[in-house]
């Protein structure tokens, strides 16, 4: 039997929307909260299907025509205060490129370079002010960033660094939250396998940043990406990967870490770092690929504590990673591209 998660729901089979795709997919809501999905193709190009009106996914896969040669990587989409949703991801010339909506649920314009020397996948968020941040690791190794310039949500600033040092680990996607107080926190695997964090000295201050900060153990033997989110009381918690046991850090109600680090162990063992969506009752689900490369969810048991239940086995075939979301109506859904490299996700019912 499927397990419950929030309260009353329980989890469905797998569905799959078919195609042959490259890396993770992405997903973001349209103003109606209508989900829609990106993915790259064969022939590095971005590719999208979208919820209809009544629910259903659409049936053909859309190709933007001018993203051919363009996508490298795993692209990434939210949608800014003025209900346009937006994409990003990181090209095959080292590139961070954008495309947005034109019109509020519907046509798109034509994709524009933002940023250069990006080694890794881009990680998007939005701050107080609505303003969209775009992180990602640089080819020298250092956490930059590109942020839009107004709330007209149309111009974009110079790239600029927060430093940092990720040695050999550029490839890797630094994480970003944001926290109760409106600051975004910007979190990154370093060189020496551990975990650092960076946060805005301010709400909105994209130029003004404190000083990084440790969040794992000394030379933890990290792997991969850190994951952040922000639970129910809004304090950030990030999550990782070290061995093949998952690990998460949660701020004071100061929304602040502590000076030395603790970390706390997840249930189970896990062959990828984990992944995390707030549900409507106010817990975290943890997602977690098990060593069989199946899906498993672990439940926050109170909402903001740092206890959770035993893995509990979705299924499915996973060699990337799980990009969970919500529906319109707050279920969660989780896509994710499977052995054969079509898509699939599970869904609450």
């Amino acid at each position: 039997m499927a397990p419950a998660t929030t309260h009353g729901l329980s989890w469905a089979d797998h569905f799959g929307l078919d195609g042959s795709w490259v890396n993770n997919p992405g997903i973001g809501p349209n103003a109606d909260d209508r989900l829609q999905t990106f993915v790259q193709g064969s022939d590095q190009s971005l590719h999208t299907k979208w919820q209809e009106a009544g629910g259903n996914w659409s049936q053909n896969w859309y190709r933007y025509p001018d993203t051919g040669g363009k996508v490298d990587g795993t692209p990434v989409a939210l949608r800014s205060p003025d209900g346009f949703l937006h994409v990003f991801w990181r090209g095959p010339d080292n590139s961070i490129w954008n495309l947005h909506q034109q019109e509020i649920n519907g046509t798109w314009g034509t994709s524009a370079k933002i940023a250069s020397s990006a080694a890794s996948n881009p990680a998007v968020a939005l701050n107080a002010d609505g303003r969209i941040s775009v992180f990602y690791t640089g080819t020298d190794a250092a956490i930059w960033q590109v942020n839009q310039q107004q709330v007209d949500y149309t111009t974009w600033t110079q790239p600029s660094t927060l430093g940092g040092n990720v040695g050999t680990n550029a490839k890797l996607a630094p994480a970003v939250a944001r926290n109760g107080e409106g600051r975004l926190e910007v979190f990154a695997h370093g060189h020496e396998d551990e975990v650092w964090g960076i946060a805005q000295k301010a709400a909105d201050a994209t130029s003004s940043w404190g000083p990084w900060t440790q969040i794992s153990a000394r030379k933890a033997g990290v792997t991969g990406s850190p994951f952040a989110v922000t639970d129910a009381d809004q304090r950030v918690r990030v999550f990782w990967r070290a061995g093949s046991t998952g690990y998460h850090a949660a701020q004071s109600a100061q929304y602040t870490f502590p000076a030395t680090p603790q970390p706390q162990q997840l249930p189970g063992t896990i062959v990828e770092a984990p992944v995390a969506v707030l549900a409507m009752d106010g817990r975290l689900q943890v997602f977690a690929i098990g060593t069989d490369r199946s899906l498993s969810v672990i439940e926050q048991r109170p909402h903001n504590d740092d206890t959770f239940t035993q893995p509990q086995q979705l299924g499915g075939q996973l060699p990337g990673l799980p990009v969970p979301a919500k529906y319109a109506d707050n279920r969660i859904v989780v896509p994710y591209r499977g052995a054969d490299s079509k898509w699939y996700a599970f869904r609450q019912v």
